[in-house]
Order: structure tokens, then sequence, then C-alpha cells
């Protein structure tokens, strides 16, 4: 189940993007994420900095996780990454922001999921339609 909720939030988000021509750069993702947990999370100056290094590394982390063979090894290392990327951002907040930050997540794999099934469901009506 959370092996599904990685694979489908780590490339809904990328299927997302590329649909509405939104091409974005590790630097681009790692700025958006930063931004949405500065705003959402009420960072303060210290975790900011520190945020924006960690949303960087492992945006390039995760960039290079697509280059990777098989969807197998792309969804293990994925996982592998984002549990990293927890463990330290746990580290980083407080209790209260680190479980707001991880409800929110889980709402937008719930929407990636519910986007994916849609997607798929469309699919196959357009085909018994041609």
């Amino acid at each position: 189940m959370i092996l599904t909720g990685i694979f489908v939030s780590f490339f809904s988000l990328g299927a997302f993007t590329q649909n509405f021509g939104m091409q974005l750069t590790p630097e681009e993702r790692a700025q958006m994420q930063t931004e949405w947990m500065k705003e959402n999370l009420q960072l303060n100056d210290s975790q900011l900095v520190k945020i924006e290094a960690l949303n960087l590394e492992y945006a390039l982390k995760m960039e290079k996780v697509k280059g990777i063979d098989g969807n197998l090894s792309k969804l293990k290392a994925a996982r592998k990454t984002s549990e990293e990327k927890d463990e330290k951002l746990k580290k980083l907040l407080s209790e209260e922001q680190f479980e707001f930050y991880l409800d929110k997540r889980k709402e937008l794999r719930k929407k990636a999921m519910q986007m994916a099934k849609e997607r798929k469901e469309q699919g196959v009506f357009e085909q018994f339609n041609k």
C-alpha cells in the first residue's frame, strides 16, 4: 500500500506537470516545496534555511531516481529517498509541524490516486468509443 502511494504520488505529479506543460527542474520543485512549507508550516528562519537545503538535496536525488531502469527498482529507490528525507525533516520540524506535513502529504497521495484512477477510467472509456 505504501509502495503504491509512493508510486502514484511520484509519477502522478510528473504526469500532471507534463500534461500541463510544466517541466520543472529539481531546483524549481525544491523551491515550490520550500514555499509551501514556509507558508503552511510557519517555518522559523532557522528552519527555513535548513529545509530549503534539504528540499534541494532530495529533489536532486529524486531526479536521479527517475533515471533508474525498471519500475520496481525505481519505486524502491523513491521510497528509500522519501523515507530518508522524512527522517531528516522530523528532526528539523516540531512534532505538530511534522504531523501536519504528513497529513497533507497523505491527502495529496489520495488525490493523486484518484486522478490516476480517473485517467485510467477515461482511457478505457475512450477506447470503447472508438
